[in-house]
């Protein structure tokens, strides 16, 4: 059996593009997810009800970047061994994929049930909010085993070289989820329990279409019933790419919080001005984390077929790419860095406060680009570990310890704090380059033997 496959054959930037638009259109619907949340409360509901919906997304958000990065050793383990073309292997790591992730979905639900009341506490929740924070928590727990299952088929397809079906769920689900909480929260005024209902409604339905869509279309490769089973081996390399991306995410996001933390204590103006920050920088980043998702994917199918400097060629095709979108981002900054954030509050002195902040990050547009690209291709060859260490050295090193510093100075500006992201990101640069340089990376997962067979 041969498979028609654009990622290791043809022309390479084209099919990388067309890969790549998929993830970030994707990018802005999830984000448009969870910005109707909080529209839809704060228009029809109690502010306990936006800080229980604010503060629960926290905690929630924190659950789905760890299934991310959990599943993305699928993904990686299929796309080296669908590029090397055994597609028995391929039928082998998608049966254990199922079996794996489905019983960590169980206990991860069990494990938050009992645990959320708890992280809610240490986040400090208003009194006035915890009934319907934990509310929201305990249901959006109750719909973990959905969200595995989704990102599950999802892992399985960008391994196997679709963007475009996952694009499609994501879409489904956030229709589902803008009418489940008009319905819900607008018109029977459940408040926070009625957007978790509807954000696991939401999750639900976008399993059950990936399902579908699995049964009609086929995976593309033989695979039958026989190959759902568990084995050892196997399971053990999937969770050894995945787990450290999964805990480097939840550190990550962590480190994010304490940041936060850090400004809050610094002054409302502070806080509100880093909040519409964040949210621009985060849309600002969007077209780096879609490029970086979609390298990790070429990368390992073309290190699976014996590639190794065409997988070295496409992320430098998206460091190219990347750094171009972000000089765009810098020079806005630097020349109208309060534009955008006077779309999100009309108080001159945060806007003034959160444009210093743009300009600062706007240097970290330009090297994020570089590194996205430089990560996800280390992780694409399968080196998980090495991206987990480079990022969490990088960020409790330099980026938390900096910020901290910085804010004890009198007079510190978000301009001086900001750029404590850039200066992070040059250490996690140079951590990547001297790897790159190493050669290491070029050993990939698929050996010649297995290559062979």
């Amino acid at each position: 059996m041969e498979l028609k496959n654009t990622l290791t054959d043809g022309k390479l930037y084209p099919s990388l593009i067309k890969f790549t638009i998929p993830f970030l259109l994707s990018s802005l619907l999830q984000n448009l997810y969870g910005t109707v949340d909080l529209l839809v409360i704060g228009n029809f509901s109690t502010k306990a009800n936006v800080s229980a919906v604010a503060t629960g997304s926290e905690v929630m958000t924190l659950v789905t970047f760890f299934i991310l990065g959990l599943t993305t050793g699928a993904t990686v383990l299929i796309g080296q061994f669908l590029g090397a073309k055994q597609y028995r292997t391929v039928a082998e790591v998608i049966g254990n994929s199922v079996f794996v992730f489905g019983g960590l979905s169980v206990c991860m639900m069990a494990l938050f049930l009992f645990i959320h009341p708890i992280i809610l506490r240490l986040l400090n929740i208003p009194a006035q909010a915890e009934a319907a924070a934990n509310t929201y928590t305990m249901i959006c727990s109750l719909g973990i085993p959905l969200v595995v299952g989704y990102n599950t088929v999802c892992a399985i397809l960008r391994g196997m070289g679709d963007s475009k079906s996952p694009l499609i769920f994501v879409a489904i689900a956030c229709a589902v989820n803008i009418a489940g909480d008009l319905l819900l929260s607008g018109i029977f005024h459940m408040g926070a329990a009625g957007v978790a209902v509807s954000t696991v409604l939401a999750q639900g339905t976008s399993f059950i279409a990936a399902l579908l869509f699995l049964r009609k279309k086929g995976m593309g490769i033989p695979f039958s019933t026989k190959d759902l089973r568990c084995s050892a081996k196997m399971a053990r390399r999937i969770l050894t790419l995945g787990i450290p991306i999964g805990v480097k995410s939840i550190l990550v996001n962590l480190s994010f919080m304490l940041l936060t933390s850090i400004i809050n204590a610094m002054g409302v103006s502070y806080s509100a001005a880093m909040g519409v920050g964040d949210k621009i920088v985060g849309f600002a980043f969007l077209p780096q984390t879609s490029f970086a998702t979609s390298i990790s994917v070429v990368v390992a199918q073309n290190m699976g077929a014996g590639k190794p400097e065409r997988a070295k060629k496409a992320t430098i095709y998206g460091m190219i790419t990347c750094t171009a979108i972000g000089f765009l981002f810098f020079v806005y900054s630097q020349f109208f860095p309060t534009v955008l954030p006077s779309l999100f509050t009309k108080d001159m002195e945060v806007q003034v406060m959160c444009g210093m902040y743009i300009k600062a990050f706007s240097y970290d547009a330009i090297l994020t680009s570089i590194i996205f690209c430089l990560t996800s291709m280390f992780t694409g060859c399968g080196k998980s570990t090495f991206t987990m260490l480079q990022d969490l050295a990088s960020t409790f090193l330099v980026r938390v310890p900096a910020t901290y510093f910085v804010s004890r100075m009198a007079g510190a500006t978000l301009f001086q704090i900001g750029l404590a992201a850039p200066f992070a990101s040059m250490m996690g640069m140079i951590i990547c380059l001297i790897y790159l340089k190493s050669g290491r990376w070029k050993t990939g997962i698929v050996t010649k033997e297995e290559r062979t067979v």
